[in-house]
């Protein structure tokens, strides 16, 4: 979009706002928030974002503006609109990349609910694709029908049929079966039919899902068991049952225990893995974190303390990470925050952040 474009853009929303004026009170808030990470190692390698947020209401309708700045410059603009028109809700959001002073996507939805019926339409367009999507619902006792119909642009020939999808929904028996039909460009796609928690008798333990395909040339059959074993007070069982063929049931294995407390305001989670296999963060078997919430003398206090351990580790008790977090209210509409993460086993002090935000 050029120059001249931008400007009609914004002639067109100024316009709107005020019209709109004149037909009730406007309000405006937002939202400024501000985080800067600091590199221990190499302290002047600043990583600084920043966020402003403005939304401006007239009536039932809202118009936002987000705005993103951080160390690469401008990086993100986007505006949207939102409100009823008649029985209609409708919706419009504009996205534009400040760096490269180019539009980047145009996406509008409308929606309408009326008893039973529902109806919605979304339009997108990017540099370099168009979409445009209808989809309507229907909904009487156990009964519900929804039908969803795609155009997509392809090969700069317009809009062309993408897909058609229907989805039902009934009750069967003693079973819930809903069912997909879907159609693409290249004529018929798939008839999925699923019913879902079949109990087995004797074992209230476990469910089984079935889910039956068609195809052009196959059909196929899939159970899938699912199982619940229930909570043991503020002590969480991780456990695994291993099968083979479809529902055979071979072994089942507790793979970790978890633990929770709350004691207002201090609250307290464990959780180990004791299988080698599951792990935290994709490298740690264990973790302990205090964590704290209540009113402070200026607002709401709040902040956690974890810490992770090794299998293996170099340091005592395989202590390996330590993680922290804090964050303060001070008023209504000010509220500062900062985290941290030493990795204790690297001897290393990886991030620092520090944050505020401010709300009117």
């Amino acid at each position: 979009m050029n120059a001249r474009g931008r400007w009609l853009a914004a002639v067109v929303v100024l316009s709107l706002s005020v019209a709109l004026v004149s037909f009730a009170e406007p309000s405006l808030s937002g939202e400024w928030a501000l985080s800067v990470t600091i590199d221990p190692v190499v302290p002047m390698a600043l990583d600084a974002k920043t966020d402003l947020d403005v939304t401006y209401a007239v009536g039932e309708w809202e118009f936002t503006s987000s705005s993103s700045i951080d160390k690469t410059g401008w990086s993100a603009q986007d505006f949207e609109a939102n409100g009823p028109f008649g029985d209609f809700e409708l919706t419009s959001s504009l996205q534009f990349d400040p760096a490269a002073a180019s539009f980047k996507k145009w996406k509008s939805s409308t929606s309408w609910d009326e008893d039973v019926v529902s109806f919605s339409a979304s339009f997108e367009v990017t540099p370099n694709y168009i979409a445009f999507d209808l989809s309507a619902g229907a909904e009487v006792e156990d009964f519900s029908l929804d039908v969803d119909l795609g155009f997509r642009s392809k090969g700069g020939c317009g809009l062309l049929f993408d897909g058609l999808d229907v989805s039902v929904s009934f009750p069967f028996c003693c079973a819930e079966v809903s069912g997909d039909i879907g159609f693409t460009c290249n004529g018929f796609e798939e008839a999925a039919f699923s019913v879902s928690d079949i109990a087995i008798p004797n074992l209230a333990w476990i469910t089984v899902d079935a889910d039956l395909t068609f195809e052009m040339d196959e059909k196929t059959v899939e159970l899938s068991p699912s199982f619940a074993f229930g909570g043991f007070a503020c002590i969480d069982l991780y456990i695994d049952v291993e099968t083979s063929g479809n529902v055979t049931i071979n072994d089942i294995l507790i793979y970790g225990i978890g633990l929770k407390c709350d004691i207002t305001p201090i609250s307290f989670e464990a959780l180990s893995y004791i299988d080698g296999t599951h792990l935290l963060k994709s490298k740690y078997w264990e973790m302990y974190k205090i964590g704290f919430n209540e009113e402070g003398c200026c607002g709401p206090v709040s902040g956690d303390v974890a810490v992770y351990f090794l299998a293996g580790g170099l340091r005592l008790f395989d202590v390996a990470l330590f993680e922290g977090a804090f964050s303060m209210a001070f008023g209504e509409h000010f509220t500062f925050d900062m985290e941290m993460i030493w990795d204790i086993e690297a001897s290393v002090f990886e991030e620092l952040t520090l944050g505020f935000a401010v709300s009117w």
